[in-house]
């Protein structure tokens, strides 16, 4: 699988800097261990970060697409080091909340923009191999990062700071090795109307009825899928399942994705479009419905390995439906709406379930989330149905190497 040295300078940078990245859970441990805020004022900390990361979905994809994806991933790089020191020399609960605000905006601001990154620089019938590819240093990061910020939180809580400082650092330099970004129309003229036109086309995708119809579907699995990081680790312990069980069974979701990841778009490579997407939301669906009849670590490792088929074949495919449907110049705005309409699922997804839960029980819950994914599964289906799904054959055909440029 060979693709240019540019997108391994990108795979090595994200990777690295996901691996350094202060994650929520962290940044509110260290601000509760040393007594920077309390029970009250946690809920707005994490509101605030996930505010930021909502944010930043559409706010880097136009960005990208408005100055270029390079100049935005490494511009957001100074910001975080800044960003990460001033943590270790603030105490004022003000300051604190706009810190979190944006810690949450650049924790998630380079993700459409290194969508848009990926289109550039590999061929177009390689796009979803290469963002598979992407996606496995990506989890690989995030999969380190807790280990990692525990061990610092444990031995020296002002180190997880310098680390984060120091993967930015490391990812804006390695990223200085890929070619200047392009003079596409969209980022041509002075700088003013570029921004303007930039916030204006952030709506974009949104007036376009099948990918409307994309990014709510793309809602509701994501609420489903979500599960993952608020009811589901309850669940399991519902059924008296030890925090290190739990850890076991989430553990099989990170090994699984990054084996299965690469394979994703073999899979997917013969079937019609809303094909793979149907079977990712009905794989999701089947998964977290599995959890109903779970009731020891073996039946949750099951359930796990259905759901992660779905994410997997999800995350190449999705991207590249909608990149298929971007027009020139605004892939990462395109992208970053599907990781807006997801981050929004992270909003509402987490604490719906949580209610649903604590009212009708876990069983009721799995049920409901299983009805709701077949639905969506129908509704991929019938996008085909939809104004706007069926593209040009110049928007899908294979793009020569001869016509990509790389160093």
């Amino acid at each position: 699988m060979r693709f240019p040295k540019a997108f391994w300078l990108l795979w090595c940078g994200q990777a690295l800097n996901r691996v350094g990245s202060l994650a929520p859970a962290f940044l509110v441990l260290y601000l509760e261990q040393d007594h920077l805020v309390d029970s009250r004022t946690t809920p707005l900390v994490v509101g605030l970060f996930g505010a930021g990361v909502l944010a930043s979905s559409l706010v880097g994809g136009a960005l990208a697409d408005a100055i270029g994806p390079r100049r935005t991933i490494i511009g957001a790089q100074p910001v975080a080091v800044v960003t990460a020191l001033l943590y270790l020399v603030t105490s004022n609960m003000a300051a604190l909340c706009s810190l979190a605000l944006v810690t949450g905006f650049l924790s998630a601001v380079d993700r459409p923009a290194s969508a848009g990154l990926i289109y550039e620089i590999v061929p177009r019938a390689d796009f979803e191999r290469a963002y598979s590819l992407y996606l496995v240093g990506f989890n690989v990061g995030m999969s380190l990062s807790p280990v990692l910020s525990g061990f610092l939180l444990a031995y020296s809580p002002p180190l997880l700071f310098f680390v984060w400082a120091v993967g930015s650092s490391l990812y804006a330099a390695l990223l200085m090795g890929l070619p200047k970004d392009g003079g596409s129309t969209g980022r041509q003229g002075s700088r003013g109307p570029v921004l303007r036109e930039a916030a204006r086309s952030m709506a974009e995708p949104f007036r376009s009825p099948v990918l409307a119809g994309f990014l709510g579907l793309t809602f509701l699995m994501a609420c489903i899928y979500l599960q993952v990081n608020s009811t589901l680790p309850l669940g399991m312990r519902g059924e008296g399942m030890s925090p290190g069980e739990v850890g076991v069974v989430l553990a099989v979701n990170a090994v699984a994705s990054v084996v299965l990841l690469p394979l994703a778009p073999r899979v997917a490579r013969h079937m019609r479009e809303e094909v793979p997407l149907a079977l990712s939301a009905l794989a999701i669906a089947v998964g977290f419905g599995l959890n109903a009849f779970a009731h020891s670590v073996p039946g949750f490792i099951v359930a796990t390995l259905v759901w992660t088929l779905g994410e997997v074949l999800w995350a190449p495919t999705s991207a590249g439906f909608v990149a298929n449907r971007a027009p020139e110049g605004k892939v990462s705005t395109y992208q970053g709406s599907m990781f807006f309409a997801w981050n929004t699922a992270a909003v509402a997804g987490g604490p719906i379930g949580l209610v649903v839960a604590n009212t009708f029980g876990y069983s009721t819950l799995w049920l409901s989330v299983l009805v709701l994914g077949l639905a969506v599964t129908c509704g991929f289906k019938a996008l085909v149905k939809v104004p706007g799904f069926r593209t040009s054959p110049a928007d899908t055909a294979p793009v020569s190497p001869d016509h990509v440029q790389v160093p």
